[in-house]
């Protein structure tokens, strides 16, 4: 089985019409809903979209910062973005749904990782 992606939606930005005001510093929550492509279901998978500025200022502030779950982006063209994050969750395949799942918890925080 292999991991499709519904749909995007951020909290943060209109994906739609989304234009930085400075292309070149920006980050954003991305969320991913993603299924297993022989079925339903739906279940998110959250990243986060920076830049290599937007991670400088952080680590300027913060002193540390852990990478975990990051797009990091040279561009701001949200179609470039969204097609290079729908190709990196559309290559994960598994056996079985909680593989896959288990594998995209590598690319972003998976909604149910961590779930007993």
């Amino acid at each position: 089985m292999r991991a499709v992606v519904r749909h995007f939606i951020s909290p943060d930005v209109d994906l739609e019409n989304f234009y930085p005001d400075d292309p070149e510093n920006f980050s954003f929550l991305l969320e991913a809903i993603v299924g297993p492509d022989d079925g339903e279901g739906d279940e998110l998978l959250q990243l986060n979209v920076c830049t290599l500025a937007s991670l400088r200022s952080t680590v300027e502030s913060d002193r540390i910062l852990f990478g975990r779950s990051l797009v990091i982006v040279g561009t701001s063209r949200i179609s470039e973005i969204l097609d290079a994050v729908r190709s990196a969750i559309e290559r994960v395949e598994a056996d079985s749904w909680a593989k896959a799942a288990a594998r995209l918890a590598r690319l972003g925080h998976y909604e149910f990782e961590d779930y007993v």
